[in-house]
This record gives C-alpha cells, sequence and structure tokens, in this order.
C-alpha cells in the first residue's frame, strides 16, 4: 500500500490500479516527493473511462468507420475570381451577409496552435519569425491581420488561441510582452489542449520521468468537446457570437475572415465551409476532400487506397486532388447539433518512439516505435454536416505551411511565398521594379496594417511609384 497524504490522492491511485497502471507506482518509497507529486498530479489530468475505451479501440485495431470503398471525388466550389490573396475583395463587390455578421459581432476566430512546435525548446511554432524583412513573428502576423479587419468593419473580433499547455505560459507572457499586438487584452484567450497519455503496446502509461507521465494532447478536434460543448456553445451564443472561423497558426498566407468565404458560408445557409487546395503529390501529407454516400468530408491521405491516392487524370491533376488546408467555418448551431446527438469524433492512432522510465529507473532509449498517441482531428467533424461546402483556394495566395525546419514547407519557404504574394500585388498595382530589382528578385514584405488585400492596396495614396531594393511597407490607413 502506498502512502499518499489525501483523499483525493487516495482515488486518483485507485482509479490508476484499476485502469492496470499499478507498474507505475513500483519503487514509490525511492522516489521524491516532488517526483510522487508530479506523478500524481499528471494521473488527476486523466480521462480514465476515455483512455480504456482508446485502449480497446486499439487492440481491437478498429479505425474511424468509413467505406472506403465508396469513395469519389466531392464538389468543390469556386468563389468570385479576384486579385490573388485578396482577402475577399478581389471584385471591387460588397459582401453583404458576411459584413453584417462582422459588424454585429456574430464572428469568433479559433486560431489552432497546437503541437510541439520547430522553434527552440519549449517555444510554440507562432512564435517563429516569418516577416521576410521584419522577422516578425507568426503570431505578429496574424494579430495584424486581425487588427486590419477590425479596423475595416470598425469590430472586435473575440480570438480564442488553442495551444499546447507546455506553450500556455510561454505564449501567454510573449503576448503581454507584445502589448497582445494591438489587439484588445480581453479579446483574446487562451485555451489548452486536454493531454491523454501514450500507451505501450500493453496498454501501460509510461513515464519520461520518474516523476512525469508521457502526455501528448488529444488533438485540435478536441476543442469541440473541452470549450464548446452545450456550455461553452451557449456562453458563445449568449454573446451573440453565430459562426466560429477556425485557422491554422503555421500558415502565413491564410485569409483571416475572409469575406466572400463567410459570405457564401452565410448567405446558403451551410453547417460547415472549408477551403481547399491542389495536392501536389499522392504522397503529400494534407488530408484529403472525400465524398462517401451523401456525405462530404476529410480522410487521411495516408488512408487512402493507392490509386485513389496517386491517381491521376487525363489533364495530369490528382484525381482525388482537394487538400485540406485546415481553414474552416461552422455554424455555431451544427456544434450544438453534435453535442445534443452525442456524435462524438473518433481518435486516430499514431504510432510514437518514445524515451521512458523503465521499472528499475532507468532512461530506455528505444529505436523503434514504441507506444501510441491518441488524438481527435477538426475536420472529422465534417462527416456529420448536413449541409457542408468546399471552397476552392488558390494555392500560391493561400497556403504556404511551415512544418519542416528546412527546404519546402518551412519558414524559408513561407517567407519566400510571402515576398512573391507581395511582389505580384505590387505589380498589379502598377508598380515598377527598376534596376537592380529589375535583374535580382527583390524581397517584399507589407505589413497588413498597411494593406490587408491587393484592393487595399491600390487605395493607397502612398505607394512607391518603382521598387530597386528589398522593401518594406508598414504603417497606418492611408
Amino acid at each position: 500500500m502506498i502512502k499518499v497524504n489525501s483523499e483525493a490522492d487516495k482515488v486518483c491511485v485507485a482509479k490508476a490500479r484499476e485502469a492496470g497502471q499499478e507498474h507505475l507506482f513500483e519503487g514509490w518509497d525511492e522516489l521524491s516527493q516532488d517526483d510522487q507529486r508530479g506523478l500524481l498530479r499528471d494521473l488527476r489530468s486523466i480521462n480514465f473511462q476515455l483512455v480504456k475505451r482508446l485502449v480497446h479501440q486499439r487492440r481491437q485495431g478498429q479505425d474511424p468507420d468509413l467505406d472506403l470503398g465508396m469513395l469519389t471525388p466531392p464538389e468543390v466550389h469556386a468563389l468570385p475570381a479576384g486579385p490573388a490573396g485578396d482577402n475577399g475583395n478581389g471584385t471591387g463587390g460588397t459582401f453583404p451577409a458576411a459584413e453584417a455578421a462582422l459588424g454585429e459581432g456574430k464572428i469568433a476566430l479559433f486560431l489552432l496552435a497546437g503541437g510541439t512546435g520547430l522553434g527552440l525548446p519549449g517555444e510554440p511554432t507562432g512564435m517563429l519569425p516569418i516577416g521576410p524583412i521584419s522577422g516578425k513573428s507568426l503570431f505578429q502576423l496574424h494579430a495584424e491581420k486581425i487588427r486590419a479587419l477590425n479596423r475595416r468593419h470598425k469590430i472586435s473580433l473575440p480570438l480564442h488561441i488553442v495551444i499546447h499547455p507546455d506553450h500556455l505560459e510561454t505564449t501567454s507572457e510573449f503576448f503581454k510582452s507584445e502589448n497582445h499586438f494591438g489587439l484588445n487584452p480581453s479579446d483574446v484567450h487562451f485555451l489548452p489542449q486536454p493531454l491523454l497519455p501514450l500507451i505501450d503496446r500493453r496498454g501501460r502509461f509510461l513515464r519520461t520521468e520518474p516523476g512525469k507521465l508521457a502526455l501528448s494532447p488529444n488533438g485540435h478536434g478536441g476543442v469541440l468537446d473541452d470549450y464548446l460543448d452545450s456550455a461553452g456553445a451557449e456562453t458563445l451564443r449568449e454573446s451573440g457570437i453565430e459562426h466560429l472561423f477556425f485557422f491554422q497558426v503555421d500558415n502565413p498566407l491564410v485569409q483571416i475572415g475572409d469575406e466572400a468565404f463567410l459570405d457564401h458560408h452565410i448567405s446558403e445557409g451551410y453547417e460547415v465551409s472549408s477551403k481547399c487546395i491542389d495536392r501536389t503529390e499522392g504522397e503529400e501529407d494534407l488530408g484529403v476532400f472525400c465524398r462517401i454516400g451523401e456525405t462530404t468530408g476529410v480522410i487521411s491521405y495516408s488512408r487512402l487506397p493507392e490509386q485513389e491516392r496517386s491517381g491521376r487524370l487525363e489533364d495530369g491533376s490528382l484525381s482525388f486532388g482537394s487538400g485540406d488546408m485546415a481553414t474552416h467555418i461552422f455554424k455555431l448551431d451544427f456544434v450544438s447539433r453534435i453535442h445534443a446527438e452525442n456524435l462524438q469524433l473518433p481518435f486516430h492512432t499514431t504510432e510514437k518512439t518514445v524515451s521512458f522510465i523503465d521499472r528499475h529507473g532507468e532512461l530506455v532509449r528505444p529505436t523503434e516505435p514504441n507506444c501510441f498517441e491518441f488524438s481527435c482531428y477538426l475536420y472529422d467533424a465534417l462527416w456529420p454536416a448536413k449541409k457542408n461546402c468546399i471552397i476552392y483556394a488558390d494555392r500560391n495566395a493561400e497556403f504556404s505551411p511551415i512544418r519542416n525546419m528546412g527546404g519546402e514547407s518551412s519558414s524559408l519557404s513561407a517567407q519566400r511565398d510571402l515576398s512573391q504574394l507581395y511582389t505580384t500585388w505590387l505589380q498589379r498595382c502598377g508598380v515598377e521594379f527598376t534596376g537592380k530589382a529589375r535583374d535580382v528578385t527583390p524581397t517584399v514584405e507589407i505589413s497588413p496594417l498597411y494593406a490587408l488585400s491587393e484592393t487595399e492596396l491600390k487605395s493607397r495614396s502612398d505607394l512607391p511609384g518603382e521598387v530597386t531594393d528589398d522593401i518594406l511597407l508598414t504603417g497606418g490607413k492611408k
């Protein structure tokens, strides 16, 4: 019998033992008090009933129940054509449904910033420098887009940031140190992701340190249960929110609050609307939009049968070529329906290689996958939607993910893509590239506070007549 101080800790130990995790208490008396407290703290955070279900799911080899033999490509819609990256104002027209919803405070933003990050240890992806010249962070770039949108509509959009709990303090302090990048602090809400234990092939929890469990976030889809459950959705509804705009932190080209996208979603009465981009190759690590019977959703590219994954049409494009860029609009009523009908999102299993503490207190460094991670994906919420829509987006204007430390899909390639987009804007506005800039491609950066779109850029009275070298355009409305 191990000794613990409180009744709550006794209950915690009993739950762990009942769940078959008694191995965690081997050598308990040899642990320091700090390690004992740390282990109990991690165990108290565990939803043992959920973990039991997930362990059973893994042992049964159960995957989300989809009939992959019935796959067909989905229907994809195009918004009115406009200049690249024009944030919904490309035609120079208006979008009354979107403008009304924005102006009346019916839109809430959800920035998906979970994951372990690609920066320094303990540093979230959102803190990576991304400005091609300024070096501003991803968080600052997104915040400036939101500020520009707020200024355009004379509003103050609420921003909910879904964050890895290990990054919560770092991220909140970063925002404070930068005065929330000009956003109203009361509009910025940090939502730490709940953690799930990694389990080995025998269904046992692992320890990465004597007093610390191996834990991982439950995935961005967890936000629907963790913060948008019945009570959470009702709180948003009481504040006037009707639609939720989700976007990824690691895509600096994302068009936050795209009016054309919002307008189509609202005016057509969709429960869910999503943006897609062309997949470049069969093995590209993107979710793939598909249709199964009367429903449309996303599955991992790795679950596609080989023919569907890499098969091409006569024009050379992939037959299942619509990739998920993780930009979605959810109607709040749809989120409420998910909970009312108890439509639980499935959990996906991923093999991981994780160092762990063995029963003798020694650190073991495996060379092959030794445990499983469980996560739920936001895109799985698309399948229950009774009416959803997929909108085509120009990849060059709206998608440049940061997933690698170098090469393509890195911060360097994203900086290049930002500069190329801004260069295109200037050229279409009649700005000439002369001198050095004629022979060597210059680096161009335009702050969203200077111009959020090409249309806004054209309206500036202080545009340079020519560009001869690298250029940074920043500043307020003019």
